[in-house]
Order: C-alpha cells, then structure tokens, then sequence
C-alpha cells in the first residue's frame, strides 16, 4: 500500500490512463466486424434471389458480392499475413475458394441454361462466406 493510503490498483498512473486493473479491457472493434457482417447479410441475399429465377438479378447481386469480398480480402491481407504461416494459407485458401464459388454463380446466371444450379451454387456460396468470416474472425482475433 502506498503512503496516501491507495494501493496498487488506484495509482495516479492508472486514475490518469484510466486503466482498469481488475478486468480484462475491451477489445476495440475495427470496421472489418461491420464489413464481416455486411458480407455475410449480402451472401445470405442470394438464395432468395436465386429462387425466384432471375438470372439478371442474381448475376448483379453475385457480382456485387464478388466484388465486395475481393476487397475485403484485400483490405484484410496485412492481417493475414500476420498469422502462422500454416493458418494463413488456410484463410488464402478459403478466400479463394469463395472467389472461385462466386465466379461459377455469375458466370451460371449469365448463361440462365437449363437446368440451372443457380439455387444449389447461390446456397453453397452463401454457407462458404459465412464458415470463410466466421474462420477469419476465429484465426485473426481469437475468436
């Protein structure tokens, strides 16, 4: 105890930072939960659409997607990078595998053959993104 009568957790170092000794801080948050979230709202658009059998649609919506997660990736590599080298092929590897994924929807709503796998591609794509973010989130934050 010091001579003022605090102790070791009421310290003018920490009364001034505002440090908490006696609890885990709060993580802070970055934007990429939002873009996280926004990508798998986006991803879990594309059964719907899919089902309803408008390829136009559907190809904008994919592409949109596709474009949006390619960015993220991007935006996200640094982080990536920064991981074990074995987790971050797994992250790569998953981030391209939801690109190919998404390739094949667009590609197979501009074509709108017969039959169509649209709805079986749109559901595969929606449940990959949203293993591939919750698996990113896992690896880069500790879950």
């Amino acid at each position: 105890m010091e001579a003022s009568g605090g102790d070791a957790y009421d310290t003018p170092v920490t009364r001034e930072k505002g440090i908490s000794m006696t609890t885990d801080p709060v993580p802070e948050f970055g934007p990429e939960f939002s873009t996280h979230l926004r990508l798998i709202e986006m991803a879990r658009e594309l059964p719907p659409v899919a089902n309803k059998g408008d390829h136009s649609r559907l190809s904008d919506v994919a592409s949109t997607l596709l474009e949006a997660f390619v960015r993220h990736a991007e935006d996200e590599r640094f982080l990536v990078l920064r991981l074990p080298l074995f987790t971050a092929r797994l992250v790569e590897n998953g981030q391209q595998r939801v690109v190919d994924r998404l390739v094949s929807l667009v590609l197979e709503a501009d074509l709108a053959e017969q039959p169509c796998r649209c709805s079986e591609l749109a559901e595969e794509v929606a449940s990959l993104i949203e293993m591939q973010i919750v698996s990113e989130e896992w690896d880069q934050f500790g879950g």
